[in-house]
């Protein structure tokens, strides 16, 4: 081991992903937002999104409970492949939502990043 911590070493993947989503993002759109008001709709429903997906997966972990009441380790073991999934589904979702957020905070030097990409792609 190097010395970085398996939770660090998480952390610089999640920011690795939320920038590659960023860069993504920027390209499928091809512009920042056109105003505060359009960064903040979207952003509210990814918030709308996120807390929907939390609650299906509180319902999941209430199910896995009552699996382990009943001594159906078959059932628990489905329901924890589902909330493994959900939960990672989730973590995607978040960080999407956190690109969106740095998209709405960079406002119009967004945009600049697209075209300067763009003259890049360009030149290559």
């Amino acid at each position: 081991m190097d010395g970085i911590s398996e939770r660090v070493r998480l952390m610089g993947d999640l920011q690795a992903a939320v920038t590659e989503a960023l860069t993504g993002t920027l390209r499928e759109r091809g512009r920042g937002f056109a105003s505060d008001r359009e960064a903040w709709a979207e952003l509210k429903e990814c918030v709308e999104r996120t807390k929907k997906m939390h609650s299906d997966i509180e319902k999941v972990h209430k199910e896995m409970w009552s699996a382990v009441t009943d001594h159906n380790g078959d059932a628990f073991a489905a329901l924890s492949q589902e909330f493994e999934r959900s939960a990672t589904r989730l973590a995607e979702e978040w960080a999407q939502t956190s690109a969106l957020a740095k998209i709405a905070v960079l406002g119009e030097s967004a945009n600049e990043a697209i075209e300067e990409s763009g003259d890049e792609e360009v030149a290559e």
